[in-house]
């Protein structure tokens, strides 16, 4: 119940007409942090800031992670105890808004970190040349994507990823001079 004061000081206030947009969600939070609620697109009407914050975000845009990054060498372990300097592409969207939002701390770097570990992980199960030549390569990257999948929806993250995407594998540096 809204108390008699409260519902002085609010009579003023008028709803806020807002529009989120094809693709868009939005999450709604009551002064104070509080979670109201989850809007998806169309034209909705909350209470104005600041009794309702309203954060809109695309949840069916594709985002890229490179890892390790554009000048980093990443050296990952092949089966056969070799190395290889390994950098790929993670392709992702938001599948959850609220999961996204307030279940995890850092969503962004739990990605990451789990990409990273589930591509050891897969790398690890093969041999180098399979690695080098790309004869492994495909079976790599479903693996990584199935594994990262289920870690996520585990962790009940709230993100979906679409695909894994090998972009350089060579030798250490200091292997081929």
């Amino acid at each position: 119940r809204v108390s008699a004061a409260c519902q002085r000081e609010l009579h003023g206030v008028h709803p806020l007409a807002l529009g989120i947009q094809p693709g868009e969600q939005a999450v709604v939070t009551w002064l104070g942090g509080k979670y109201s609620g989850t809007l998806d697109s169309g034209m909705k009407i909350t209470a104005p800031w600041p009794i309702q914050l309203v954060e809109k975000e695309n949840v069916t845009q594709v985002r890229l992670e490179e890892v390790p990054g554009t000048k980093t060498e990443k050296l990952i372990l092949t089966g056969d105890q070799n190395l290889v300097d390994l950098s790929y592409l993670i392709r992702w969207n938001i599948s959850d808004l609220t999961l996204y939002k307030y279940q995890l701390n850092d969503p962004r770097n739990a990605l990451l970190e789990i990409g990273q570990a589930a591509m050891r992980a897969a790398v690890a199960r093969q041999d180098l040349d399979s690695v080098l030549t790309g004869a492994g390569r495909a079976e790599i990257e479903q693996d990584v994507r199935m594994a990262m999948q289920a870690r996520l929806d585990a962790y009940r993250s709230g993100i979906s990823v679409q695909g894994i995407e090998i972009n350089k594998v060579d030798p250490p540096s200091r292997v081929e001079e």
